[in-house]
């Protein structure tokens, strides 16, 4: 369970409202129970720092990546000194790269596997 980041500045005198008190309680209870919603549809919720999940992330839109340092990094089963980094180059336009729908290995142009690599003719 994170840390509960949630600050409230009441000054001597300033009456504390009991709807205020029950809001802070349901924060609390959605954090224990492992439900918290961290902002409302169509918001944004931004997180200073390192964001660190250890089960599954479900995504249902976009995953944007903007900044210097853009790229996907896999470290493996084993946690080593080695990972895979996946990265694309400084855009021009606006791309689409399809996977395809089929089991197997993608060939990187180079590797030996010429015979695996497909035209990009096939796209067009």
């Amino acid at each position: 369970m994170g840390a509960l980041a949630k600050t409230y500045a009441f000054s001597a005198g300033t009456p504390i409202v009991a709807a205020q008190v029950n809001d802070n309680f349901d924060d609390v209870v959605d954090w224990a129970t492992g439900t918290p919603t961290l902002s409302t549809s169509g918001s944004a919720t931004t997180i200073s720092g390192t964001l660190s999940v250890s089960e599954l992330a479900t995504f249902s839109d976009q995953i944007y990546l903007n900044g210097s340092n853009q790229e996907l990094v896999y470290e493996g089963s084993t946690s080593d000194a080695y990972e895979t980094f996946l990265r694309a180059r400084d855009a021009t336009a606006d791309r689409l790269i399809y996977l395809p729908d089929a089991a197997g290995t993608v060939s990187l142009a180079g590797d030996g596997n010429a015979s695996d690599i497909i035209s990009n003719s096939v796209f067009n």
